[in-house]
């Protein structure tokens, strides 16, 4: 029926981080499309957004060290730790796991983006995103659990020009994540062909 949307669509449920990143991402651009279109518009319509492409990036974080994680056991059986990824919101804790999976493929970063030219660059904008919004609650709410201010007073940050960075960056992230993957059904594919040519052999009179 239009209008339904399917949870808990595949096994395991962690393997769909990238599509609730997604999903959270194209929310995102149709809210800062709307704002950059219009005249003028009330500051509380920039905080969901900002929320959105916050979350959107950690999902594929969060998705990439996992994707990461299951190659680098198939290809070279190295262990990477993932059992933070459920219960951790800072965006910088994925950082030596991303910077490990790049190394472990031999993947170079090639971003041909102002500001993000380098993987220092990408690793400056994550903690600086994080020092705004450490734990995904401050674009979330006025105030900390503690009751304070969220914010230091009259904190300004552009929507617009946050979220064409951010565009490109998700979409890089998406890619990558894709490419995990495709690299592990591949080196699964590739070590079960191998496991057969030997049993040919050793079976061959």
């Amino acid at each position: 029926m239009h209008g339904n949307v399917v949870f808990n669509f595949s096994s395991p449920a962690i393997g769909q981080l990238e599509a609730f990143a997604a999903g959270y991402h194209e929310a995102g651009k149709i809210l800062a499309a709307k704002m950059e279109a219009s005249r003028g518009y009330p500051d509380y319509e920039g905080y969901p957004i900002l929320f959105l492409y916050r979350h959107a990036l950690e999902l594929y974080l969060k998705a990439l060290v996992y994707r990461g994680a299951k190659l680098l056991q198939v290809r070279n059986n190295q262990a990477l730790e993932t059992d933070f990824l459920l219960t951790n919101h800072r965006l910088s804790k994925f950082l030596p796991s991303f910077r490990a999976i790049l190394e472990s493929t031999g993947w170079k970063w090639n971003f041909e983006v102002a500001g993000l030219r380098s993987l220092q660059d990408f690793e400056a904008l994550v903690r600086g995103i994080e020092e705004i919004d450490a734990d995904s609650y401050c674009f979330r709410y006025p105030v900390t659990t503690k009751g304070v201010a969220a914010h230091r007073p009259h904190l300004v940050i552009n929507v617009i020009a946050f979220a064409k960075k951010m565009d490109a960056i998700l979409d890089l992230l998406d890619g990558v994540v894709t490419g995990l993957e495709y690299e592990r059904d591949l080196s699964i594919e590739v070590e079960y062909i191998l496991r057969e040519l030997l049993k040919q052999e050793i079976h061959e009179p």
